[in-house]
């Protein structure tokens, strides 16, 4: 049985369509496992600063695929680490939650609402901004 020249090209449009998403997932899809997860004060609305290459700063460090940013109430974090940490995850999963005092999650944020990321180098000196407020597009 001769396939017609209009199933072909259907075929053929289908095969096209397929393989484009899956190229369009595989270009999109985190390349690492690791997840940055921001743990903000309950009700906390703002920026978060975090400056990098500060003397005796803790180090930031990944553990069991997580980089924890534990936030204080003023927003500002200093670590001695390089921005490089962030910049070598690559595409990487964000989650963030609001912690009580005791640091326990009691609600996770919805990034998509939320989460906007900008950074400053200059020299030696390096510094990430994220908003969490809704009403507030960039931190300056």
């Amino acid at each position: 049985m001769v396939i017609k020249s209009d199933m072909k090209k259907n075929i053929c449009i289908l095969i096209s369509i397929g393989l484009t998403v899956i190229l369009i997932w595989w270009i999109s899809k985190p390349n690492n496992d690791t997840t940055i997860v921001y743990h903000l004060p309950e009700g906390f609305k703002g920026c978060i600063d975090v400056y990098f290459n500060q003397p005796n700063k803790k180090e930031l460090e990944i553990k069991d695929d997580t980089l924890l940013f534990i936030v204080p109430k003023n927003g500002s974090i200093s670590t001695s680490s390089s921005y490089d940490l962030i910049m070598d995850l690559g595409w990487h999963k964000v989650k963030a939650f609001y912690v009580n005092e005791d640091g326990k999650p009691v609600s996770e944020i919805n990034t998509n609402d939320f989460y906007n990321v900008s950074n400053t180098t200059n020299g030696n000196f390096e510094r990430m901004m994220t908003t969490f407020d809704p009403n507030q597009e960039q931190c300056y």
